[in-house]
Order: C-alpha cells, then structure tokens, then sequence
C-alpha cells in the first residue's frame, strides 16, 4: 500500500488536532485494557502520600486535589500526586473510584488482578519491582513513560512499533490517531506508516509515498502539491489555482506526442507521433486532460486552437519547438478558447499575419517559452483570460506586448520587452485588468501613448521591477491605483521612496535585447542594484536560477541577479 498525504483533508483535521493532542481520546483503537505496574493500594507508603485516587473517588477527587490533572489514572503510582494526571487515561487505566476502605482482602483482590505485589512500607524499597526499561524486558512489566505526547525513547528502544508516550503507555502512532497524531509530533514526519507503526517523513518512504493530489517530497517531509512540470517526471503539472487538479500531476496515459515532421497522421506515440498540433488539440474532448509532447525541428504553420472545457499542457521536448501560425490567415498562432493551457519550451514566432498567443475566457500559463517577432502582439486577451508568465519572455511584436482585457496578469521573473512599432500597442496595455509584476523587466517598449504600461480601470501592483520606455515617463498615470513598490522606474510619479528613477531605456544595460536576452550587461554600471528587497512568497532565484539576496539585504531589480 502505498501513502498519499492528502493536504486539504489534513489540513482540515488539524484545528481539531490541536485541542486534542495530548489528551489522548478514542482509546478502543488500543484493541483492550492495559495492564497496571503501579501500586494503588497501600493507603500510606511511609513517606506522606495517602491513598491512590482509584482507592477514594477517582476523578473527583483529582479534580478537587489537582485541578490540573483531573483524570484519575490506575496504572501511575500513587507516589505521582496520588495518581492523578492531565491526561485522560488509556483503557485499563481510567478510575471512577471505588470505596475508599483500603483494607487486606481488598487489597489481596486487587493484587491478584493487576499482577502487583503489596509490600509492606518498611521492606518496599528492598522488594518492589523495577520499572525500568530493563526491568520492562527481563520481566514483562509495562514500563511506565514519561514523554507525554511525544517521541519517548525508551518506548522505542523496547518497541519501534510502540514509540510514542499517551496516557504513560508505550503505542504506536495507528493506535492513537494515525497521521494527525504524527503531525503533532513532528511536522517533518506527518504520516504514520502503516506498517511500521511509526511516524515517517515523505523522504523516508520511497517511491509512490506522496502521490494523489500531493505528489511532490517537501524538504520538510511533508508531500505537497507540484508547482512545476520538472517536479512531474514524463508528464505535467497541473498548476494553475483555477485548475480542479491543481498540484497534482497529469496522469501518464495522458500524453500525446507531436511532431510536425512525422508521417501523417500518426497514432500519438513516441515512435508514431502525430503530425499535427491543431488536429491533436481539436480532437480532445471536453473535460480532457492532455500532455502534448511537442517535438522540435520543423516549424508548425498552423492555427492550433485549445478547445473549451480542456486542460492541455504543450512541452517542447527534443529541441525548441517554434508555432509560427498559418500563413496567409489572419489568425494567432495558438488560439485559446475557453481552455486551461499550459506552455512550456515553446517559441511562438514569426506569425507575419497576426497575434502570438490570443486568449479569450481561459486560463495562460507560459514557463521558460518566448513570444517574439510576431506581426501583432504577443499576447492578445480578447475577453477575461488569467495570463502568467514565469521565466518567460514576450518580446519584440510589432503591434506591442501584451493586451489584457479582462482577467488577471502576472509576470514572475518575466520579460516584456522592445516590442511595439512607435505607432500601435505598448508593452503592456491593461484595460479592465489587475496585474501583478514580481521582478519583471519591461524595457524598451515603443508604443502610442505610455511605453511602458497604460491602464483603463486597472488594478496592480508592482514590486522590484525595472520600467522604463523608449520615451521617459513609460507609465500611464491612470495606473495611479497601482501599488509601485521597490522597482526601477522611469516616471517620478510612481518612484516611491524606497524605489529609485532611473531615465528612458538604454539597450546597453542589457546583454543583447534583439535576441531577448535582458540580462544586465556591465550590472554595476547600471542604476537597478540596490533596489529590490525580498519577501517571503517571491522567487528566490532569478530568471537564469542565481540566488536572489534575502533576509534584508537588498538586491537587483528585474530579472537579473548577476
């Protein structure tokens, strides 16, 4: 069998877990009553301690005595304030009290019945048993633990399987909770092993220990769900907060092979692939869920369409596929309608009639693609479509940027930039739209109006950024709403004070902004050191996987962190 942390349904126990751990309840999992070593008996042992609580009124009077421990236990000895704990005791152990005459025959009944021996005060030192750990192993004596709730390492060295300490008893994590109680315990091992008896973190499981919804090893032992296709071996990831299957992984029967220089029409196996990218999206059906192994080399001059209601997940695999659109039409090279699609390694290209990507009532998720050279924009929204780009770059499209009517956009280590002709859109044009940018670069646009951003009942913000356009003040001020906060701008209007001003764009602060490569090129030389600060929740790696400055320590805005 193998063991699934399902993060929702644990998630949703864990207010209940927290009232509950330690005070161990639901003891019929233990399967029978457990057996005393303790004496309960003797009214006095000589050193001032009366009678056991079992032996006067159990409960209450603990609850009188010790109102913090008000659960009568019969397995503690009566010299740990008189037996009574904080606890409620395992089956076997709870008291109600019984009469409080404590003399021989009852004590011989009650001797006779838990297997203690009733000494004599003066000669009790000389003859009681042992309760410890080798005592427990010589003799069979359960061995009373003292770790509450916890790890008890004695209960361990005597049984692996029995390792945690509830009610003074030595169980095993199944006996007393299962995966709840395990995270209790330890966070970093949340799950109790089935066959073991023990709690185990993910790590510690092997292969297919976290699948489901949660198929991905946390460093902290915990399975949590993926958040990118590598975490995915031989499929994808389902990604995006809207999807139904969000971080799971799509399922390996799902994958179809594509190769536009395949023989026609291939059955969609690696060996056989499909030729065609628009005819393997146009016959999924509603509702499916299809991994798209979309093979380099030659060029796919199509007008490929995701179809309503589909979850599809496009991966550029040997080489770096290029949709170049279908030429003499005037469409975009791939058309989402109503679909959830995921892009990755992918160059969408070339398209000498239209739009890179349109996007009307879906959902966009672009990873380490780029959007480049296209006759119009990168990236048309025709109506709410929610658009991130991540490690990705939108670049150089004549008719500008992105277009975002409606829906959300979010650029994440992104790059939107030289795009726009000086006579149409501009980097970034948001019309009834929010927009989030986490060191984003968007440079060097050149469009009508604002270079950079202009906004139409637009929301956003925008944190460790480079802005700055072909002309200065590249940011509409009707994005006055935006929040601007440790960014690199180009209009004093939205260079808060922990940001800096920097002047219109220069294309020898990058690397080589014609092939879209942003990267700083001589970065001390450039004004965007110092400026950004991390916070938790950002990227801690740049574009090209260097470590951003964190704990305070300021860094470079934009994607690149030299």
């Amino acid at each position: 069998m193998t063991y699934a942390f399902a993060g929702a349904r644990r998630r949703a126990l864990l207010p209940l877990l927290l009232s509950w751990a330690g005070a161990w309840a639901g003891g019929a999992a233990l399967g029978g009553a457990v057996a005393c070593s303790a004496d309960t008996t003797s009214s006095d042992d000589g050193n001032g301690f009366t009678v056991h609580c079992h032996y006067d009124l159990g409960d209450a009077t603990c609850q009188a005595a010790f109102p913090g421990q008000p659960f009568c236990n019969t397995c503690v000895d009566k010299s740990q304030d008189l037996g009574c704990v904080s606890t409620t005791p395992p089956p076997g152990c709870s008291s109600n009290g019984t009469p409080t005459d404590t003399g021989e025959d009852d004590e011989s009944e009650d001797e006779s019945s838990t297997g203690s021996t009733s000494l004599d005060p003066t000669t009790e030192s000389a003859t009681a048993p042992d309760t410890t750990v080798d005592s427990t192993e010589s003799t069979g004596v359960p061995y009373t633990c003292e770790e509450e709730g916890q790890l008890d390492e004695d209960c361990e060295a005597i049984d692996p399987s029995a390792a945690y300490c509830v009610g003074a008893t030595c169980v095993g994590c199944g006996d007393v909770g299962g995966d709840p109680f395990c995270l209790s315990v330890d966070g970093t091992r949340p799950v109790c092993g089935e066959s073991t008896n023990a709690c185990l973190g993910c790590e510690m499981g092997g292969d297919g220990f976290c699948t489901d919804e949660t198929p991905v090893c946390a460093a902290t032992g915990e399975c949590r769900g993926c958040t990118s296709h590598i975490e995915c071996p031989g499929t994808a990831c389902h990604i995006a907060a809207d999807d139904p299957l969000a971080g799971s992984c799509f399922a390996a029967n799902e994958v179809v092979w594509v190769d536009r220089g395949a023989i026609c029409p291939g059955t969609g196996t690696q060996a056989a692939p499909s030729c065609s990218l628009a005819a393997t999206l146009a016959a999924i059906p509603a509702d499916g869920n299809v991994v798209i192994a979309l093979v380099g080399g030659t060029p796919y001059d199509e007008h490929a369409v995701a179809v309503s209601g589909t979850t599809v997940a496009i991966l550029g695999t040997a080489g770096v596929p290029a949709l170049v659109g279908q030429p003499a039409q005037g469409e975009s090279s791939l058309a989402i309608e109503g679909a959830r699609v995921y892009v990755q390694g992918v160059r969408v290209v070339g398209n000498t009639e239209s739009h890179g990507i349109s996007c009307g009532n879906g959902t966009l998720w672009l990873d380490a693609s780029e959007v480049r050279e296209n006759a119009e924009y990168g990236v048309y929204v025709t109506s709410p479509c929610d658009v991130t780009v991540r490690g990705a770059s939108v670049h150089n499209n004549a008719g500008g940027g992105i277009r975002q009517l409606g829906g959300a956009l979010v650029l994440d280590n992104a790059v939107v930039g030289q795009n726009g002709d000086g006579a149409r859109g501009p980097g970034v044009n948001l019309q009834f739209a929010d927009l989030t940018a986490i060191y984003a670069t968007i440079a060097g646009n050149d469009g009508v109006g604002s270079d950079s951003i202009q906004c139409l009942e637009a929301t956003g913000r925008v944190r460790n950024s480079i802005v700055t356009g072909v002309a200065q003040s590249s940011i509409d001020l009707d994005c006055f709403v935006f929040d601007f906060e440790t960014n690199a701008v180009d209009t004093a209007a939205f260079a808060t004070p922990e940001s800096v001003q920097v002047g219109a764009y220069d294309d020898f602060w990058f690397i080589d902004p014609d092939a879209g490569d942003f990267r700083l090129a001589n970065p001390p030389f450039t004004p965007f050191g110092d400026v950004a600060l991390w916070a938790d929740g950002d990227p801690e790696l740049d574009a090209d996987g260097t470590m951003r400055p964190q704990g305070g320590e300021r860094g470079y805005a934009g994607v690149d962190e030299p």
